[in-house]
């Protein structure tokens, strides 16, 4: 008898440690995606080169909103574990300085690119076939 109730006990730590792991897992699944859908918003509302000189600066704000909105949604659940709240804080600090050197590169690019432009269209046309082109790219689709 007492072989048995050890052998159910160990039997339910076991299914109890399955649950806790794919508790764990659905939590991690759910995270990416909430990761790759605000990723996906972020794309999607990212002007290309043209726009963004007839917009005012205030339309940048929108993106900022984004992440004030993804860092109220990184409080912890009380039943989730501390080890991975500890992790999300981490991946969403990460991410959220991520963003912003990625904003100052593309600043400073963009800066550079106007720059540029200004030159070209000083100096005259374009008379190389193969570069008259390029200013016709279309930066949404990479």
């Amino acid at each position: 008898m007492r072989k048995k109730e050890e052998r159910e006990a160990a039997e339910a730590l076991k299914r109890e440690q399955e649950l806790r792991e794919a508790k764990r897992q659905q939590q991690r699944l759910n995270f990416l995606i909430q990761q790759t859908e605000l990723f996906s918003h972020f794309m999607s509302n990212k002007p290309n080169s043209q726009r963004s000189e007839a917009l005012p600066i205030a339309d940048e704000k929108t993106d900022d909103q984004v992440m004030d909105f993804s860092t109220a949604e990184a409080e912890p659940d009380p039943e989730e574990d501390p080890e991975d709240a500890e992790l999300r804080k981490e991946a969403l600090k990460a991410a959220q300085d991520a963003v912003s050197k990625q904003k100052l590169l593309t600043s400073a690019f963009d800066t550079e690119c106007s720059k540029l432009r200004e030159v070209a269209d000083i100096e005259g046309p374009i008379t190389d076939a193969s570069v008259a082109g390029s200013s016709n790219i279309d930066l949404q689709t990479p």
